[in-house]
């Protein structure tokens, strides 16, 4: 075989070289290039920062809430009080305690510690909002109180504002949603209106009480307010108007009165009184009637109904001319409810002496 000729090998041959020696092939080798590397460390790290920060959003949402929530809460408390001690804050009196001593170390602004000393709040309510900051109260009363129209507005406001973290910009997100989970009686100073404390069921100026100062931007709040027709629905305890019950009173225990007892039912002594079987009612005349063996009778004579004499020919009158009718009826008989018992009978039967019979009225 000349220099020029190359070396084929047979079909199912081994494709040996003339030599014997076997050619050196070239095999692929795994693995990842530096940029693909680099890319999927920034994509692990972007996801991780945006997980981090989802979490981050959550939590301040979170605390969000419960702080809206916490302001219901107190909210709550100040719409029972202001039912509760309506007239004594509309006289400007501010509530007072059952021994007498302020409720209130300000009557306008009580604290929150004060409500829960005083029953409106849970014993164990925080102070302080899940954000953070605490509460104050101002009460507004309108111009017109005691009168008509009055009306009673409680301001709850955080002692600051709600700001971004690191910044004096107030935090116009955790603001929406502690208002909204304010239950609709959330509001705020908004930066775009600062001369205004409102929300969607009320606005008031910045500030709430004249000559105070002007809360800042970003400061939260929630309301509750009450006028006197609404207050007047209501019985309340130590209430000191009239109720005028236009029914029936049940009472199940005992029935006591600082005064005087004035009892307006009228009954005649003898009538019936079955509609009153353990009544007591008054007769015309003032006399107290009870209801015995089904028959209004005089509670205060027991079995004695009085005396009288009947003289003949004379009537209720004596030789001397006196009168000898029975003082309780003012005529010669007995009280409805009781029966005559004779118990004397003398004189003579003439004209001039005439014959007298003595009564006892007995039931």
């Amino acid at each position: 075989m000349s220099a020029s000729t190359r070396f084929i090998g047979h079909a199912g041959g081994t494709g040996e070289s003339p030599g014997g020696a076997l050619p050196r092939s070239r095999g692929r080798q795994g693995g990842f290039s530096l940029l693909e590397l680099a890319l999927a460390l920034a994509l692990t790290a972007m996801i991780a920062i945006w997980a981090s920060s989802q979490v981050a959003h959550r939590i301040e949402d979170s605390a969000s809430r419960a702080t809206g929530v916490w302001l219901a809460q107190v909210r709550g408390a100040m719409e029972q009080v202001l039912l509760r001690h309506f007239d004594p804050w509309a006289d400007g009196r501010g509530p007072a305690a059952a021994d007498g001593s302020p409720l209130f170390a300000d009557s306008l602004a009580p604290s929150l510690d004060e409500l829960r000393r005083a029953g409106a709040l849970p014993a164990g309510f925080p102070l302080q909002s899940a954000l953070g900051f605490g509460a104050r109260i101002q009460i507004v009363r309108t111009a017109t109180c005691p009168g008509q129209p009055c009306r009673l507005d409680a301001l709850i406001y955080s002692d600051g504002p709600l700001l971004k973290s690191g910044t004096q910009s107030p935090d116009l997100a955790a603001l929406a949603v502690v208002i909204e989970a304010a239950g609709g009686y959330g509001g705020a100073v908004w930066p775009t209106a600062p001369a205004a404390l409102r929300g969607a069921a009320f606005s008031f100026g910045n500030p709430v009480a004249p000559g105070g100062a002007a809360y800042p931007a970003g400061t939260v709040a929630s309301w509750a307010g009450l006028e006197r027709s609404e207050a007047d629905k209501f019985v309340k305890l130590r209430d000191a108007r009239d109720p005028d019950l236009q029914g029936g009173l049940t009472v199940a225990g005992r029935l006591k009165g600082g005064e005087y007892l004035e009892l307006q039912g009228l009954a005649g002594a003898g009538q019936d009184c079955r509609m009153a079987p353990a009544g007591i009612a008054r007769a015309a005349s003032g006399e107290l009637l009870s209801c015995q063996s089904g028959l209004w009778q005089e509670a205060s004579g027991g079995g004695f109904g009085g005396a009288f004499s009947i003289n003949h020919p004379r009537g209720c009158f004596q030789v001397s001319g006196e009168s000898t009718a029975n003082p309780r009826t003012g005529t010669c008989n007995c009280p409805a409810g009781y029966s005559a018992v004779m118990v004397s009978a003398g004189g003579a039967w003439d004209a001039e002496v005439g014959w007298t019979t003595g009564y006892i009225c007995m039931r």
